[in-house]
């Protein structure tokens, strides 16, 4: 049953304002009485359906009256009925409508007429008001579902549902859906502008069956909602909900909100919108879904694109670490490798293809096949490059970085041709330096001979190379990011590759970047013994 309609009477004659308040009153309206224009003013407010207002009273006119209730914004809406006994002519009348009064009625009054014009006037403000509130629920309602369209996780999702829902509702909601892992997600949000309970947990959906909206009795809250209503500080009650079914018809999800009582059901609008905020998270879900899925394939075929396997030659250890983008479903250009040369040596390859694309995967899986085919023939490195250039040239807009490192473990030398890459940082027990020279990178017509640069060294030494997408961030400096990655592995006190690896993931890869990564780290040790002495006084990662 609606709430009685309430209508202010003003009149400062006690007989004329009690027959109108007897007339509201015996027609099913609540009623309240003033009999100044100051008491007039005190209990006007936006609770009122319309107010009853006399044009003379004893301390300011009705018309001033009237005026100000419409110049205030929580009673503007509210319709005003200007009655009177003497300001009864044309004049008058036109006059208390212009200053914004909704009727006018001149006395003595008709039972009849005043009644019709009083439902009349609340007919029209409770339309207008319920074409503002529902104005404003689908402002909310679109204000809640850009941050659900926007998250890029579950725990993301969930939450900018629970928050969106209960803000556009303004009721308790809950906001269940299944992870990828089997487990069931929850959310808790007590109204808008309140915190989230969260909760994951492996149990069932508690409406398996459910094909259309449907209702909780107390009694029938799932035991998996209670701690978190608790916590949340909701109270238990009963719960409408609206099941989430993907494309293929199975349950993902639900979306619920909370009844006041037994009595309480949510109006046609707001399970219109509860229908809407449901229908705009499945979708969210089915999004994420299919982006994981994607986003996997990628990664599983960008894996397939590099070496299955490092080699493993007396004296050298090579270890490697690709990590796809966060933020990219396709497959990147970055890539690495390492093979034994005809001589004994060790080719060690970074390289990194301009774009993100399958088709950046696949100038890539060329380039890196002709580079070994190339090293393999005996040329020389820079020679190899020059070639390589040449068939990118040919064949490729694409802008390409490469390095190339030769490692003669029995000589202690390694020779570094490096063409337009981020420079191959050299530890040994003394400490780390980076190895400077480069060449342009592939993709512009070449320009004289590429440079080497060839170190001898007789100790034991590491050679760390890793591509951009490790160090450089949208603010940031690359000097500055190259100078903390040669103080953390001097740091670290190993020269083991492994611990190399993990440790430059641990201490500069980041979530939601958007490039991959790809470590290579290989390590001479002219004395096998050496390799087996050298341990890290900590653990590198952890500490």
């Amino acid at each position: 049953m609606s709430p009685a309609r309430h209508v202010l009477v003003v009149d400062d004659t006690d007989a004329h304002r009690y027959v109108m308040a007897s007339w509201l009153r015996r027609a099913g309206y609540e009623v309240s009485e003033a009999a100044t224009g100051v008491d007039a003013l005190a209990a006007a407010g936006s609770h009122l359906d319309a107010i009853v207002l006399d044009v003379n009273l004893p301390d300011m006119s009705g018309l001033d009256v009237g005026r100000r209730v419409k110049e205030a914004t929580a009673t503007a809406a509210v319709p005003v009925l200007h009655v009177s006994a003497t300001a009864i002519d044309a004049r008058a009348r036109s006059s208390g409508l212009a200053l914004g009064a909704d009727a006018y009625l001149a006395e003595p009054l008709d039972r009849d007429e005043f009644l019709a014009v009083i439902g009349a006037l609340c007919r029209s403000h409770e339309a207008r008001r319920d074409v503002d509130e529902q104005a404003q629920r689908l402002t909310r309602l679109a204000t809640a579902l850009v941050p659900m369209s926007a998250a890029t996780s579950l725990d993301q999702i969930m939450r900018a549902a629970a928050v969106g829902t209960a803000g556009v509702l303004e009721r308790p909601v809950i906001v269940v859906a299944r992870a990828h892992d089997g487990a069931v997600a929850r959310c808790v949000c007590a109204g808008p502008g309140q915190p989230v309970v969260y909760s994951r947990l492996v149990s069932p959906f508690v409406f398996p069956q459910a094909t259309a909206p449907g209702q909780f009795r107390p009694d029938e809250v799932p035991g998996a909602w209670r701690d978190m209503l608790d916590r949340a500080g909701v109270p238990v009650g009963g719960w409408h909900y609206v099941p989430l079914r993907d494309p293929a018809g199975r349950l993902v999800g639900a979306v619920a909100a909370r009844l006041d009582d037994d009595q309480d059901a949510l109006t046609p609008e707001e399970e219109a919108v509860t229908v809407r905020l449901a229908d705009a998270l499945t979708v969210t879900l089915a999004n994420m879904h299919s982006f994981r899925e994607e986003h996997e394939l990628a990664l599983t075929l960008q894996r397939s694109m590099l070496p299955a396997t490092l080699p493993t030659l007396p004296g050298v250890d090579v270890a490697a670490r690709y990590s796809a983008s966060d933020a990219q479903m396709s497959v990147g250009g970055d890539f690495y490798d390492a093979f034994e040369l005809g001589d004994g040596t060790l080719a060690v390859v970074i390289g990194d293809v301009q774009g993100h694309s399958l088709r950046a995967a696949t100038v890539m899986v060329e380039l890196r096949i002709s580079l070994r085919a190339y090293l393999l023939e005996g040329h020389p490195p820079a020679r190899a490059l020059d070639l390589l250039n040449d068939l990118l040239i040919r064949n490729h807009p694409e802008f390409v970085t490469v390095c190339v490192a030769v490692l003669d473990a029995a000589a202690g030398r390694v020779v570094v041709t490096n063409a337009g890459h981020l420079p191959p940082l050299l530890v040994t027990a003394d400490g780390a330096s980076y190895m400077e020279g480069s060449s342009p990178l592939l993709g512009l017509p070449n320009r004289g001979e590429r440079l080497s640069s060839t170190v001898e060294l007789s100790a034991d030494h590491t050679l760390v190379l890793v591509t951009d997408g490790l160090l450089e961030r949208r603010a940031g400096d690359i000097r500055t990011a190259l100078s903390n990655m040669s103080d953390a592995v001097a740091g670290a006190r190993t020269l083991q590759p492994e611990l190399l690896c993990d440790l430059l993931l641990e201490r500069f890869d980041i979530s939601g970047r958007e490039d991959d990564v790809a470590i290579l780290v290989v390590r001479s040790a002219p004395d096998p013994d050496a390799r087996r002495a050298d341990r890290p006084a900590t653990d590198p990662v952890a500490g």
